[in-house]
């Protein structure tokens, strides 16, 4: 039985979604020091980036094949680029989603991902009690010009961005990591941007953003520890 765990455990996955169109920068940058810590713990890691020009899919379709009767339930039948992403997504134990906010709620690209992700296990003979093949523990990173947690607030963030965050809560326990005043340009003196002074922006990536690197690497390490406590 103990080497049956054990097993279990070594085999534990981690997936990261990448919802921000650039490969390396603050949410990419926190999603990859998340994964360093899932890697960390013991966790089989993979980053998926949504904004990959080779992938080419859409939101939810309205198609129901996942409510059909004797149909396949809790993952999307929809066939395109996404669907083994989607696999992956819904065997992982471990699921880190990360965006940009823009316009106040996250990535276009992550937001189908969200739909084709959460509408297969919303259970319509049971609200209460979510079609979900594989319990997970996850969590959102969100990246955001938003300078910190009262405009965070003011700006009715906590209740739009939440929203999207909280349908992981679907899937088991789920949490999310914030990283405020993010640095958009290399140089401001190129751009419009008037309203932000990049002299306090790089004053936070010199001393917030490393913090919220270390955290976000805590966050990899904390989500499979809980994880290993489901076996």
């Amino acid at each position: 039985m103990t080497s049956e765990i054990e097993k279990i455990i070594s085999d534990m996955k981690a997936l990261f979604i990448n919802g921000s169109p650039r490969r390396n920068n603050n949410t990419a940058q926190l999603l990859q020091q998340a994964m360093k810590g899932a890697e960390a713990a013991g966790a089989e890691v993979e980053m998926v980036n949504l904004y990959d020009r080779k992938l080419n899919y859409k939101g939810c379709m309205s198609c129901f094949a996942c409510k059909v009767k004797g149909g396949k339930k809790g993952v999307c039948s929809f066939k395109d680029d996404l669907k083994p992403i989607l696999e992956k997504a819904v065997d992982a134990d471990v699921l880190v989603c990360g965006s940009p906010v823009y316009c106040s709620y996250p990535s276009a690209n992550l937001r189908a991902f969200l739909e084709r992700l959460v509408f297969p296990a919303v259970n319509y003979s049971d609200f209460i009690h979510p079609v979900v093949n594989k319990q997970k523990n996850s969590a959102t990173i969100y990246t955001m010009n938003c300078p910190n947690e009262e405009t965070f607030v003011q700006a009715k963030y906590d209740v739009l961005l939440g929203a999207n965050a909280s349908q992981l809560s679907m899937f088991g326990p789920t949490e999310t990591l914030l990283s405020f005043n993010t640095y958009q340009f290399n140089d401001y003196s190129r751009y419009d941007a008037a309203q932000f002074n990049e002299a306090i922006k790089d004053e936070v990536r010199q001393i917030q953003f490393p913090v919220d690197l270390h955290n976000a690497y805590e966050l990899g390490i904390r989500l499979v520890e809980q994880a290993k406590k489901r076996i």
